[in-house]
């Protein structure tokens, strides 16, 4: 009598994610990833009840990855520069992950968020911009930081920088945000 193959939650997910970036979200389904597996479709439902399940669980990974890239690239760096170095480290992670990306872009924003790791980015992004002594909210001045790197990001998947690298195109902006940053920032008394 031959046994089913052991898997968990965390070998489904992490199989998953391998998938995606190998073939692309699109070619992802419940039946190809049990194949992967060497399980029946059947045997994913016990740790994901559906796809968007397993799509959503890929996001909420993504956020927390994309985190934990974000703080190792900040540590030890003063705001500026862990400022410029976070920025180096979104973009890479969009460039090294592009499939876990886009999903964490669709499931971890606004309404469709169901976990506290979207959230977790944006805490840690606050606190960054907080850290800076300047007359802008730090909401504001965090949103226009993210709108700036997604932007890149997006141009970069669609082949709109002409040829340039998108880290050329993200020094100059950061250059000039952060000009523009060290000009308001008040003087310690």
């Amino acid at each position: 009598m031959s046994y089913p193959k052991k898997i968990s939650r965390e070998t489904v997910l992490e199989t998953a994610l391998a998938f995606i970036e190998s073939q692309g979200l699109a070619e992802l389904s419940m039946r190809t990833l049990a194949g992967s597996l060497g399980v029946t479709p059947n045997a994913l439902y016990r740790y994901f009840p559906s796809k968007a399940e397993l799509e959503w669980a890929m996001a909420d990974e993504g956020c927390k990855l994309l985190l934990a890239a974000l703080e190792d690239a900040a540590k030890g760096l003063a705001p500026p520069d862990a400022m410029r170095a976070v920025a180096r480290a979104y973009i890479r992670f969009a460039r090294s992950y592009p499939q876990l990306y886009a999903i964490k872009m669709k499931y971890n924003s606004g309404d469709q968020a169901k976990s506290g790791s979207h959230d977790d980015i944006w805490g840690f992004v606050i606190q960054l911009v907080s850290s800076l002594p300047t007359p802008w909210d730090p909401k504001d001045l965090a949103m226009s930081l993210w709108a700036f790197l997604h932007g890149m990001v997006e141009l970069d998947r669609a082949n709109l920088l002409e040829g340039q690298q998108p880290e050329a195109a993200i020094e100059v902006g950061l250059d000039v945000m952060l000009a523009g940053l060290m000009a308001t920032m008040t003087p310690a008394t």
